[in-house]
């Protein structure tokens, strides 16, 4: 890679060039063709709930007593051999109610026949679906591992994975997929697990069971650990506090980190963070340049020439290992410099002490060097009580001389957040959707891989899109304060 376009890449302030504009979203069969149109708020809802059923842009229909909303429509189950109907969890896809007797059963189009035991039939699933947060030690409140775990859980589990809760897969099923560890459920999973429990959540054999999985939710490997070298509790000032602090691998090489995990000390106030490379001299001074652990930091370490962030966290983001081959490269003058923000809108103030795991590539291993680039979608102006307001913005190729590789995307807004979409546009006229978050929750948020990266022509950019829905009488802008919002995405790529 040339100078040139190394410094572009590496760049702190890069963010892409950009064009905006902002404008009211009307819901209509175009606009939300997948899902219905609520009369009280005027948003596009998925139309998979019983309080909000519909598809096609129609008005949304709540259903009557006894009935569940399946393939965006309302149906009354049929108790005696389950219900029946289409589509998938996850993302925008369509619904799926369950039931039936030890005979068989349907849901979301899959029938089900004959027994359902633990060892046979669900601990495939849950091993694949759920151990990622629902295991000893994960953000699960109660974990799935055993069946002496599950068994009083399974009338749980089937509401939660019926009503579409669980598993927390935000992307649409109709852009930009497959991706990288789908936690989407299918119809026949779904069914299996609402049958499981109908049938009384029976055991089965042990020898029936699946090998026992690698690490799940986690990393692969650790190969060092930093936290913060002390406790920092937030400022009482305000209750938007940005802080930096210095976490420092030591390394005696160059090394390519491949894979990270950010442990929040205090999750119920650690807002996000974001684990920039800074230079180690440069960090130590801006750290001694005020009093306590770590150093304000609004916008990003304030540590000048940093290369960039290696990762990020955000509530529901767990161990992220980057694509095979890629990784974002440390050097031994370099250390990291840890950027949390902490928000106490609940009222009390917790020493907080967060921690970063890292996984190195081996020594001596081909490793084509990454960044994660920005793409800041501001200049945008929510007006007050404005439901479905939508700001979109373009971001060039900066490097404007070759293609670049697109891997991953990580979304992000704050609390108004409704929808957010990414989409390449390799030349005038076309559009490729590359991740659409149909339903913003702040607190499930991810970085999205796909299993080959997407090729951002040298004249091709990105298009972000972001809906927001403002019930308050404020009007509320670009801020790095949780009250504020955002239209903001991480592209994980490479040259």
């Amino acid at each position: 890679m040339s100078l040139r376009l190394a410094a572009v890449f590496g760049a702190l302030s890069l963010v892409w060039l950009s064009s905006c504009g902002g404008t009211r979203f009307t819901c209509d069969p175009s606009t939300c063709p997948t899902g219905c149109c609520s009369a009280t708020t005027g948003r596009c809802e998925p139309g998979t709930s019983t309080e909000a059923c519909g598809s096609g842009g129609a008005a949304c229909s709540s259903c009557g007593a006894g009935q569940t909303c399946v393939s965006n429509a309302c149906v009354t189950p049929n108790t005696a051999g389950g219900a029946s109907g289409g589509g998938e969890v996850g993302g925008s896809g369509g619904g799926a109610a369950a039931g039936g007797t030890a005979g068989g059963g349907s849901a979301g189009g899959a029938v089900i026949q004959g027994p359902v035991t633990w060892y046979k039939d669900v601990l495939p699933v849950t091993q694949t679906k759920c151990l990622s947060c629902h295991r000893t030690g994960g953000i699960g409140p109660f974990p799935l591992e055993t069946y002496a775990q599950a068994r009083p859980m399974a009338a749980a589990m089937k509401d939660a994975v019926v009503a579409r809760r669980m598993p927390p897969w935000m992307p649409s099923a109709t852009c930009g997929t497959p991706f990288v560890n789908d936690g989407s459920l299918s119809a026949t999973q779904i069914a299996t697990l609402a049958k499981w429990a109908d049938d009384g959540a029976p055991e089965g054999n042990p020898a029936d069971a699946p090998p026992p999985p690698g690490p799940v939710g986690q990393l692969p490997r650790v190969d060092t650990t930093l936290t913060m070298s002390e406790p920092y509790t937030p400022t009482a000032a305000r209750t938007d506090d940005y802080r930096c602090f210095i976490v420092d691998p030591a390394l005696s090489g160059a090394r390519f980190v491949t894979g990270y995990d950010i442990l929040p000390g205090v999750t119920a106030e650690v807002h996000h963070v974001i684990v920039y490379i800074v230079d180690r001299a440069a960090a130590r001074t801006k750290d001694m340049g005020e009093a306590g652990p770590g150093w304000t930091c609004y916008g990003d370490s304030g540590v000048s020439n940093s290369p960039g962030p290696i990762g990020a966290w955000a509530p529901g983001t767990g161990a992220v290992v980057y694509p095979a081959g890629t990784g974002i490269q440390l050097q031994p003058s370099q250390a990291l410099a840890m950027q949390i923000h902490y928000n106490t809108n609940g009222g009390t103030r917790t020493p907080d002490q967060t921690a970063i795991k890292l996984m190195y590539a081996p020594a001596g291993a081909s490793v084509t060097n990454a960044y994660l680039l920005p793409l800041v979608g501001n200049g945008f102006t929510i007006p007050p009580n404005s439901m479905g307001y939508t700001h979109t913005r373009s971001f060039a190729n900066p490097t404007r001389l070759l293609p670049i590789k697109v891997y991953g995307l990580m979304p992000h807004m704050h609390t108004l957040g409704k929808r957010i979409t990414i989409a390449g546009v390799p030349s005038a006229n076309t559009e490729d959707c590359l991740v659409d978050i149909p339903r913003w929750d702040f607190h499930w948020q991810s970085q999205y891989f796909r299993p080959q990266p997407y090729t951002v022509p040298a004249n091709g950019s990105l298009k972000m899109t972001c809906t927001w829905d403002n019930p308050t009488t404020r009007t509320v802008r670009w801020g790095e304060g949780t009250d504020d919002e955002m239209c903001f995405a991480y592209i994980y790529a490479t040259p």
